[in-house]
């Protein structure tokens, strides 16, 4: 819980940081580098297909350079497109090692990425609201909690029509992998 809050902490101040009028060319030196890294690592951070804890930033005279490992190939290359969609950063030296096993790794932890998390708490958030929104459902009597993207859908509904609907605005909002059907009609 508390790697959560420190991760939450961190979010929320590089989420400051970049939404700051202040452009990083108008920093120099160190100041524009730490500037930049701060930048690099919540976009890495801010990515569900990457796991940022598992990904080193360094900018020297904003020149990024990337270790550590990822999963994949693809991973690489789209933590190195990343960083050069940074403006301010001059060009990547992308040293990422592919490691096809560290999220097997990562797993055996059960840990969950905080990015991964979060997409988790805002599909939960934002589905309970479309339901509680349509005016043929009961949202209330609709239990929504989201794991690494499989929406689960439990609680009553009045008829099959209702049960198709949720069902299908869970499989139509964004992030979301799978959708499991728990719910019950009621007559």
């Amino acid at each position: 819980m508390m790697k959560f809050k420190m991760n939450s902490l961190a979010i929320l101040t590089a989420t400051t940081l970049i939404a700051t009028p202040v452009l990083a060319n108008d920093w120099q030196g160190e100041a524009s580098d730490a500037w930049l890294d701060g930048k690099l690592e919540t976009s890495l951070l801010l990515n569900t297909e990457l796991n940022n804890f598992k990904i080193d930033t360094d900018i020297e005279n904003g020149v990024a350079v990337l270790t550590g490992e990822v999963n994949n190939e693809t991973q690489k290359e789209l933590a190195g497109e990343i960083a050069n969609n940074i403006e301010g950063i001059t060009s990547v030296q992308n040293n990422l090692t592919v490691n096809e096993n560290y999220r097997n790794e990562e797993a055996d932890n059960d840990e969950k990425s905080f990015s991964r998390a979060w997409h988790d708490m805002t599909v939960t958030a934002g589905l309970k609201m479309e339901l509680a929104a349509h005016d043929t459902l009961e949202a209330t009597a609709i239990d929504v909690s989201t794991d690494n993207g499989v929406v689960t859908l439990k609680g009553n509904v009045k008829n099959e029509t209702e049960r198709d609907l949720a069902v299908e605005m869970a499989k139509g909002y964004d992030k979301v992998v799978d959708v499991k059907d728990e719910l019950v009609i009621t007559n």
